[in-house]
């Protein structure tokens, strides 16, 4: 019974890790490049398609570029550039059209203008402050304080008082 329910228990594991997902991604219709397109663009030209597909996000999710994304709208705008950059057009040219039309979220970088500027310097800015406080954190550690000297207490100056209430404590005790 139970080498039955182990036996059972892999083959689920195995469907599930490989089968269905193997069916799902043959299910799937491969992404074809335009035919007329790819003839028609050199290699620089795409190598230029390459690079502004992977700095456009797909705007139906905002997940992933759209050299990654399948959508309707991401096969629109990338056959929408492969004809852009096949009738000349400049890399911000383009990018500069799909911001008018999506706004600064369409780019998977933001540009270096205004407060964007942070996200490229405020990452180098930390790790300058964090070096700079482990050094000033390790130099106050490093500071030796004295060892104690006596770790026991010494009498009080005038103890005869208190020699005085043991003896008679122990005579009492005597008696």
């Amino acid at each position: 019974m139970a080498l039955n329910f182990f036996f059972r228990f892999v083959r689920i594991v195995f469907l599930a890790t490989a089968v269905f997902p193997a069916a799902l991604w043959l299910s799937k219709p491969a992404r074809m490049p335009d035919a007329a397109a790819a003839q028609s663009l050199t290699a620089s030209q795409a190598t230029l398609v390459r690079d502004i597909e992977n700095n456009l996000i797909a705007p139906c999710c905002w997940n992933q570029p759209i050299s990654e994304h399948h959508s309707d709208i991401s096969d629109l705008m990338r056959s929408e550039v492969r004809e852009m950059v096949a009738e000349g057009k400049s890399r911000e040219a383009i990018l500069d059209y799909y911001v008018a039309r999506y706004g600064e979220r369409i780019l998977a970088a933001p540009r270096a203008r205004g407060i964007n500027v942070l996200a490229y310097v405020a990452p180098f800015a930390a790790l300058i402050l964090g070096i700079c406080g482990l050094f000033l954190f390790r130099g106050k550690r490093s500071v030796v304080a004295p060892a104690p000297t006596s770790t026991v207490m010494p009498p009080p100056r005038d103890s005869s008082h208190y020699y005085d209430i043991i003896e008679k404590e122990l005579r009492e005790l005597d008696d």
